[in-house]
């Protein structure tokens, strides 16, 4: 609401120095001020200078007719831009076409300049298509471009075919979509019963020659007749995806290498984090994870016997996560006893597993354990999921982990292990395959915090041999050493920060667990 006001107030060209004292003088909190300038921040890096962004131009050649081969030549023209564009071009459906064709790919043919194809027909199948509209969609993505300029463009192309005989010469409809300019010139209007030209207040219409008027129409040649048919489609900036791009902090440059890390919450919880794609669990110190009955005690010394020194393996495999059983009391994993391996396969999104150390009857007392997934939004497609993800580590300076591609392959971004009846909700184990969410919803966040919190606060990430957290929209404030980290930022993490979560405080730290530190 607050946001809304003052925007309403302050004009569409205003700078972050003019909108600033009027969200400082709102009365509103830190948090809440910190939030609306994040938000004013992310619109004004989203919107395209002036003159500076892409133009994208498209020559038809031949215009599209019915049953015919189209080919036509696309000319991207970015001199702001020094990388080569990444173009998805996306074909109706309903029309015959490869979105795999060589062509596609733009070509460089001068400074800013790029060109490439999208051959495609006008028919369904092989057979003539139907009257209708039809749309093509351009994507175009820079990874590399100026700090002022935005990196994600969009552009939609309409055909529209019409329901008329040939009989009646056919109808021609050009719908220029926004600004446009389209070139008719020399091209025969009137083998057409109708045309119709669509442009908006800023489109330029070229139609000289194009009604086979004039002295030289009589004039006969030997040159077949030549049509050109060339429109500017108006690029708009994608305003999802762009204020979906992070940047990279700058208050916070240090980074850590390492491959664990853990979470010291102050009323005593843990949570560790690991990075390999096999971790260990058993009684000895030399696993990644020790399992033994904690405190230690007559008692619980006893039962932790019952342990083997390596109990039992967890590996991440192109069909799921494998338990391997290295033990010499056995163990089960829901209802089922492990003969030396199982596969539990993750493919049908997130589940919760029993796993217990030591068989019914041959231990005093077993050790329990629960196994939760985290999976990605089950309508997120793996191309676009590795695109954020390439996207990220390009960020940072790294590239994606072998172990973050398996958890693409797998719809997997990380697995969580909870003590059960033993240091019951007290230390937490998680596998981060590509990312896990800190916040207090229990089957979304790998990272738990007060449940009377926000649902999801953050995000963490493994790239580059090290951690980094970026904090999600709309959450509380989050402070690394009393320092308010912004929205869509990614901040690396070292061991010894403090990073406060609205009202609770967690250390950033090496792992140790509970009674073995």
């Amino acid at each position: 609401m607050m946001f809304a006001m003052i925007k309403s107030q302050v004009s569409e060209t205003a700078t972050l120095e003019e909108i600033e004292p009027l969200v400082q003088t709102s009365g509103a909190s830190d948090e809440v001020i910190a939030e609306i300038m994040a938000r004013f921040r992310a619109e004004i890096e989203s919107s395209q200078p002036p003159g500076s962004g892409p133009r994208l131009l498209v020559d038809w050649g031949e215009l599209p007719r019915v049953g015919y081969q189209v080919r036509p030549e696309f000319s991207l023209i970015c001199p702001g831009y020094p990388s080569r564009p990444d173009v998805t071009v996306r074909v109706d459906q309903e029309l015959d076409h490869d979105d795999t064709d060589r062509l596609r790919r733009p070509q460089s043919e001068d400074q800013g300049l790029w060109t490439f194809h999208v051959p495609f027909k006008m028919t369904t199948e092989g057979m003539d298509c139907r009257p209708g509209q039809y749309l093509i969609d351009v994507e175009v993505f820079f990874r590399e471009a100026p700090a002022a300029l935005p990196r994600f463009f969009r552009c939609r192309l309409r055909l529209n075919v019409p329901d008329a005989n040939t009989a009646d010469g056919g109808v021609l409809e050009i719908d220029g979509d926004g600004q446009s300019i389209i070139n008719l010139q020399g091209h025969n209007l009137k083998q057409f019963s109708k045309v119709v030209l669509k442009g908006g207040a800023d489109s330029v219409i070229n139609l000289q020659d194009a009604m086979g008027g004039g002295a030289e129409a009589n004039e006969v040649s030997d040159e077949p007749e030549k049509s050109a048919a060339t429109f500017e489609y108006d690029l708009k900036v994608d305003t999802e995806k762009q204020k979906r791009l992070p940047t990279v902090s700058e208050q916070f440059q240090k980074r850590s290498y390492l491959d664990a890390a853990g979470f010291f919450f102050e009323d005593g919880r843990r949570t560790l984090i690991f990075t390999r794609p096999r971790l260990s669990f058993g009684r000895s110190r030399d696993n990644d994870v020790t399992i033994r009955f904690l405190p230690s005690g007559d008692e619980n010394d006893g039962y932790s016997r019952n342990i083997s020194r390596t109990h039992f393996l967890l590996e991440v495999t192109p069909d799921g996560l494998e338990f391997i059983d290295q033990s010499s009391k056995g163990m089960q994993v829901d209802i089922d006893v492990v003969r030396e391996r199982k596969v539990v396969s993750v493919s049908h999104g997130a589940i919760h597993v029993h796993v217990d150390l030591g068989l019914p009857g041959t231990v005093t007392e077993e050790f329990h354990l629960e196994m939760a997934t985290f999976t990605p939004d089950r309508n997120a497609e793996r191309a676009d999921l590795e695109f954020w993800d390439e996207l990220y580590c390009e960020l940072v300076g790294g590239h994606l982990s072998r172990l973050a591609r398996s958890g693409l392959d797998l719809a997997l971004n990380a697995v969580k292990f909870d003590r059960i009846d033993n240091l019951d909700g007290q230390e937490s184990y998680v596998q981060l395959l590509r990312e896990v969410f800190i916040g207090g919803a229990p089957d979304q966040a790998g990272v738990l915090l007060k449940e009377s919190g926000p649902a999801m606060q953050a995000k963490l990430l493994y790239m580059d041999r090290s951690f980094w957290i970026e904090v999600l929209p709309g959450a509380a404030a989050v402070k690394i050493d009393g320092e308010q980290l912004n929205p869509a930022t990614l901040t690396p993490l070292c061991p010894g920060m403090t990073i406060q979560f609205g009202d609770e405080t967690v250390r950033f730290d090496k792992p140790t667990q509970l009674h073995l530190d």
